[in-house]
C-alpha cells in the first residue's frame, strides 16, 4: 500500500494476520522524535477493553528498523514495525468463499481472484497502525513547527455532540478533553449508551468524527489536483471505513446563500482574518490562514454476529452467515489518531513541498 506525496513517499506491509505489520518512509526531515509521546499516541488507537471494541488486545510496539539513531530521524529512509501477538485466524475457518457482506471480501475477489478472508488481510483496520507511526511523528514534528492536528467525535449513530459547524471549539477544547481521557466533547455516556444497546443486538453503529487544524499558515497547497483539500482527503479516504469527507460547512454550504456562504475579511491586529470560516480555511487548494476544519464520515463495522445473506463462491449458490470473531462494535472512538494521522501526513507533505519551491 503505497502513497506518494510531493514530498513524502511511504509503503504500508503486512496483513492483519501475518507476523509483522510496518512501514517504511521517505522524505522526513531530520528530527528529534518522543518515543514516549509517540507510544501514547499509538496508545489512543489501541484497543482495549471498552465497550466498543474488540477483544483482539495488542500492545502494538513499535520496533525501529532503520533510518533513526538515538531517537533521532536520520533524514534518510525510516521503517517501522508491529509484531502481530494475537491472531486468531480460527475465527474465519467458516467463511472461506463466502464474502462478508460490504467487506472487501468480494471486491477483492474480482481484483485478485482471493476467497481466503482470515482478518481482512491488507483491507483490515489492523492495518492503520503503521500509519499512526507516520503520522504520530508528523504530528510531533508539526507541533514544533506550531501546527496542531486534533480530532473528536461530533456523531455515534443518531447521538450528536457539539460540532465546529455551530460552536467554538478550539484546540484547547480537544486538548483537554483528551487529557480527561475522553473522546467526545460532552455526550460521551450516551454515545456509549447507544454502542451498548446496538452491541447487545449483535450489530454495530458507525459515526462522525471532527479534525481541527491551527497553527498552519495560509498559502500552502495548490489549484487543482495540487489542492490540499485534495490531499488531505485522499489519505483520510485510504482510513478503511471512510465514506465521506467535508471541509468547513461541508455539504450545507449547498443550501446558503451567496451572502451567507461567504467568508467576509477583515484586519485583526494587522493581520488579515474572515469574519467566518465556512470554507475550512482552504479556498482554492490552498490555506488560508484560518483553521483548517473537516469532518469525516465512518461506516457501522461490516462484521456483525447477527445472520446476513451472502453467497459462496465455491458451491456457487446463496448462504448465510453469521461473523464470530472479535471485532469493534463502534471504530470510531478508535480512529481519532487515524484521522489526526491522515491530516499531519498532508500537511508535513504540503510544508516540505513549499520548503523545495521557496
Amino acid at each position: 500500500m503505497l502513497w506518494t506525496g510531493d514530498r513524502l513517499t511511504y509503503y504500508i506491509y503486512g496483513e492483519s494476520h501475518s507476523d509483522y505489520i510496518g512501514v517504511s518512509v521517505e522524505g522526513l526531515p531530520i528530527h528529534e522524535i518522543d518515543i514516549d509521546r509517540l507510544s501514547a499516541f499509538m496508545d489512543r488507537r489501541r484497543a482495549k477493553n471498552e465497550v466498543y471494541s474488540t477483544k483482539r488486545i495488542e500492545p502494538d510496539v513499535i520496533e525501529f528498523v532503520s533510518g533513526i539513531e538515538t531517537s533521532t530521524l536520520t533524514g534518510d529512509r525510516f521503517e517501522a514495525r508491529i509484531k502481530n501477538t494475537n491472531v486468531k485466524s480460527s475465527d474465519y475457518n467458516d467463511l472461506e468463499g463466502k464474502p462478508r457482506p460490504s467487506h472487501a471480501d468480494y471486491a477483492s475477489y474480482l481484483r485478485y481472484g482471493r476467497t481466503d478472508y482470515r482478518g481482512g488481510h491488507e483491507f483490515s483496520g489492523r492495518m492503520t497502525a503503521p500509519l499512526c507511526i507516520v503520522g504520530g511523528i508528523a504530528k510531533q514534528i508539526l507541533e514544533d513547527r506550531g501546527v496542531k492536528v486534533l480530532a473528536y467525535v461530533h456523531s455515534i449513530g443518531e447521538v450528536e455532540d457539539i460540532s465546529y459547524k455551530d460552536s467554538t471549539v478550539t484546540s484547547l477544547d480537544i486538548e483537554n478533553m483528551l487529557s480527561r481521557g475522553d473522546w467526545a466533547m460532552t455526550r460521551q455516556e450516551d454515545m456509549l449508551s447507544l454502542i451498548s444497546l446496538v452491541a447487545s443486538e449483535g450489530d454495530s453503529v458507525g459515526g462522525t468524527v471532527e479534525v481541527i487544524v491551527e497553527g498552519l499558515a495560509g498559502g500552502y497547497g495548490g489549484a487543482m489536483t495540487d489542492g490540499l483539500e485534495g490531499k488531505i482527503s485522499s489519505l483520510l479516504y485510504s482510513i478503511p471505513a471512510v465514506k465521506g469527507v467535508e471541509f468547513g460547512a461541508g455539504f450545507d454550504i449547498s443550501r446558503m446563500r451567496g451572502s451567507e456562504a461567504n467568508d467576509e475579511l477583515h484586519f485583526v491586529d494587522g493581520e488579515v482574518v474572515s469574519y467566518t470560516n465556512h470554507a475550512g480555511g482552504i479556498n482554492g487548494g490552498i490555506s488560508n490562514g484560518m483553521p483548517i476544519t473537516a469532518r469525516v464520515a465512518f461506516r457501522p463495522t461490516p462484521s456483525i454476529s447477527r445472520q446476513q445473506r451472502t453467497v459462496d463462491l465455491i458451491e456457487r449458490v446463496d448462504t448465510t452467515i453469521s461473523i464470530k470473531g472479535r471485532h469493534d462494535a463502534c471504530i470510531v472512538p478508535r480512529t481519532l489518531p487515524i484521522v489526526e494521522s491522515a491530516v499531519a501526513i498532508a500537511i508535513l507533505d504540503s510544508m516540505e513541498e513549499d520548503k523545495i519551491c521557496k
